[in-house]
């Protein structure tokens, strides 16, 4: 019997490299790692773009021939995963065997020069990529070029880059020793290096090593042959609130509090007498002390006597997670009543540039988790679990929680301790398996014990504050003033004038205080029974699509079997306008109960309307309806809640929608015309059935629990709820509203005072 060996051609190794590395950021973030796995102290880059290269050197070990043949050219090598400890007792990060792709990825042709201790000699290595997609080339026949030559490694480092390591060298106080390493030039390069490109990549790499590694390992990089080079640094801050330093060694989490937000010499000792502050960890000496220290085992972390349970959130192996909590802003009255120190001006910026929370696998940042601008930023999803439970840090209920942008954390994990959380072939995040969900859950559970911990102290405070300044008896004293002026009844007290006024002002702030915390939370039902109705409008469709997903895999994998180009493209199609819906409904839903739609901000009205419509596209277009939004030339700026205007839209689409399904009409239009005079004017009519005929006064829509939706059998399934909310809303700007159409379509007419 005849035997056959299997074939690989060239073009297909190189096109999965290029898959594997698909990323001009990734690639270079592996040549790095390599340096790093080589033991280097530095890792070198110059942008040689006048010449059209890169260089990437490194004082790391080399490599000898042996190595160059058995894993830098062997593809898929496992080397690093057999031997993943350096000589420094570094954990190599590489371990597919892929890496050496990147330098396919950056240029067509790569020249080498390295060194190890074992070789007497400077070895060059030189390959073209680009003969990898010759035709009919099988991989054994592509070639590389190599031999030994006479000279030190430091003659094939640029003249430029030698200066500016010498001045590395005296500015760090280490000695660079380049007796063995590797330089590598890349040429021929693929994309277009200008400036602002070389300075974003920079950027991007301060976060590629926690801070702590800085010391043992400098990035450094030289944008062109003129410039200083610049150390790609990740800072840390020395100003914050709260800190945890967290390690979990696979049975225990080993928690550090670090409280540094309230200024113990201005507590009165009183405090520290109040029942809920005389005990650990609330007394005097506990916020005098440096740290607190916490053990909790799993079952205590997540309350769960579940065996099962626990055993899962022991397979993650263990990890260490640092984070540091900085409030944005502080009023003057809460830096009194709650003891605060100052904060410092910077904070902000500071967190915008530094802040989320990144994952270090083996000290090199796993991207995208933790990466401004990117849908991974809050990968905890701490600012959605911060919407949904929105209180104030000194609420009753003492459950405030963090949001993603007000802290700076990192998570450190390993390929050895962590074996269950995979990376993606992509080398672009985690695989989101069971180990992975649970140890976000660990993190937000850490996270958890400095929200309990800080609430339990501010809510203290608080009550302090209230009993001793009196608020309550302060309120009903200033009541009992003002009925007093306004029935014209003498006042008995004997209390000065002036003490009346400051009596009187106290209670007007302790009101509003109270009625901007009832606002928030109106703002916030608001905006969930907006959802609900929305949620209700496209049940149908959602329906549809859950009975779709997962047999849209096998679909999927019998159109690729196939080869059916036909359907595969459909259902491209069907996933993309599929996935889309879900996006829209998920943005709607999620955007209304956040925090910053529920502050009165300044905003461009036409804008705001355009852009809620905007979101709503992908619905609109599952439902044919089409929205032509019209406007004068005029330009209408006001403060306002943007959540009230999502409100007022959303819900006379939704009502359109379904007078839509009702009626099967077909070319279902929605005309919203908006203009400004002495009111900004919103003019909204659809082509549908109007309204239910068993109205007699059309205007009863606006009462709260008004509906025109029953069942078959009479029984009632609307809420009455979205028009009352349109007319609520609108009354609360001192609007007002007017049916301008009922039964050829739904009119109405929309003022809003400017």
């Amino acid at each position: 019997m005849e035997k056959l060996k299997y074939k690989i051609s060239s073009r297909a190794t190189i096109l999965l490299g290029r898959e594997s590395v698909s990323k001009v950021e990734s690639a270079l973030i592996e040549l790095i790692k390599n340096s790093y796995d080589a033991d280097a102290s530095v890792c070198y880059l110059l942008f040689d773009i006048q010449n059209d290269s890169i260089y990437l050197i490194d004082n790391g070990i080399g490599m000898t021939k042996k190595v160059i043949e058995d894993n830098w050219m062997m593809i898929g090598t496992d080397n690093k995963k057999k031997e993943y400890i350096s000589t420094k007792k570094r954990i190599k990060s590489g371990e597919k065997g892929i890496g050496r792709f990147a330098l396919d990825r950056l240029g067509g042709v790569c020249e080498l020069f390295t060194r190890n201790s074992d070789e007497s000699s400077v070895i060059r290595w030189k390959t073209n990529w680009n003969s990898f997609e010759e035709d009919g080339k099988a991989l054994e026949d592509v070639e590389a070029e190599f031999e030994y030559v006479d000279s030190d490694l430091q003659t094939k480092i640029p003249e430029t880059v030698l200066k500016q390591i010498q001045k590395l060298e005296v500015e760090s106080a280490i000695k660079m020793d380049f007796s063995t390493g590797t330089v590598i030039k890349i040429s021929e390069l693929r994309d277009e290096w200008l400036l602002p490109q070389i300075e974003k990549m920079r950027k991007s790499m301060e976060f590629l090593v926690p801070p702590r590694e800085q010391d043992e390992f400098f990035i450094c990089v030289q944008k062109d042959n003129t410039s200083q080079y610049e150390l790609v640094e990740n800072s840390l801050s020395d100003e914050y609130d709260y800190k945890i330093n967290a390690k979990f060694d696979g049975n225990f989490f080993n928690i550090e509090l670090f409280r540094n937000e309230f200024d113990v010499n201005k507590i009165p000792d009183s405090v520290f007498r109040e029942e809920r502050m005389s005990r650990y960890p609330y007394r005097k000496e506990d916020f005098q002390a440096e740290k607190l220290i916490f053990t909790y085992s799993i079952s205590e972390l997540f309350n769960t006597s579940d065996n099962e349970y626990i055993e899962k959130v022991k397979k993650i192996g263990k990890f260490n997670f640092d984070y540091v909590f900085m409030k944005l802003t502080m009023q003057k009255r809460a830096k009194e009543i709650f003891f605060y120190k100052e904060i410092g001006k910077n904070r902000g910026y500071w967190l915008e540039e530094h802040g989320g929370i990144k994952i270090y696998r083996d000290h090199f940042w796993v991207r995208p988790y933790g990466e401004s601008d990117s849908d991974s930023y809050d990968w905890l999803g701490l600012e959605a679990r911060s919407n949904a439970n929105p209180v104030a840090i000194s609420s009753e209920t003492e459950a405030w929680t963090v949001r993603n942008a007000q802290g700076q954390g990192t998570v450190f994990i390993s390929r050895i301790s962590n074996s269950s959380i995979l990376d993606k072939s992509s080398r672009e995040g985690i695989i989101e398996n069971e180990s992975f969900i649970m140890l976000k859950e660990a993190i937000v559970r850490i996270i958890a014990v400095l929200e309990k911990d800080r609430s339990y102290i501010v809510k203290s405070f608080k009550k302090y504050d209230d009993r001793v300044n009196h608020k309550e008896k302060t309120k009903q004293e200033g009541s009992k003033i003002a009925r007093n002026v306004l029935t014209g009844k003498k006042d008995k007290s004997r209390k000065s004038q002036n003490e009346k006024i400051e009596s009187l002002a106290k209670t007007i702030q302790y009101f509003e205080e109270e009625r901007e915390e009832l606002i928030s939370e109106l703002k916030l039902l608001r905006a969930l029974a907006t959802n609900g109705l929305i949620t209700t409008s496209i049940v149908h469709d959602l329906k549809s699509i859950n009975a779709l997903l997962v047999n849209r895999v096998d679909t999927m994998r019998i159109a690729i079997e196939n080869n059916n180009h036909i359907l595969i493209e459909r259902n491209l199609k069907d996933l993309k306008n599929n996935d889309m819906f879900l996006k829209s409904w998920i943005t709607v839903v999620t955007n209304q109960s956040k925090k910053d739609k529920r502050k009165r901000t300044k905003k461009d009205l036409y804008d705001t309307v355009k852009k809620i419509v905007d979101v709503l596209q992908p619905i609109l277009l599952q439902k044919k309806v089409n929205v032509n939004i019209m406007k004068d030339d005029n330009h209408a700026e006001r403060r306002i809640f943007e959540s009230d205007f999502e409100s007022i839209i959303y819900n006379l689409i939704i009502n359109s929608i379904e007078a839509f399904s009702k009626a099967s009409t077909d070319n279902r239009t929605i005309k919203i015309k908006l203009e400004t005079k002495e009111y900004f004017i919103i003019n909204y009519m659809d082509n549908g059935i109007g309204l239910d005929g068993n109205f007699k006064d059309p205007y009863e829509i606006f009462k709260m629990g008004t509906t025109s939706k029953y069942d078959q059998y009479g029984n009632v399934i609307g809420t009455g709820l979205g028009m009352y909310i349109i007319a609520s809303t609108v009354r609360e700007y001192n609007g007002d509203y007017k049916l301008t159409e009922t039964k050829n379509g739904f009119g109405i007419e929309l003022k809003i005072p400017m």
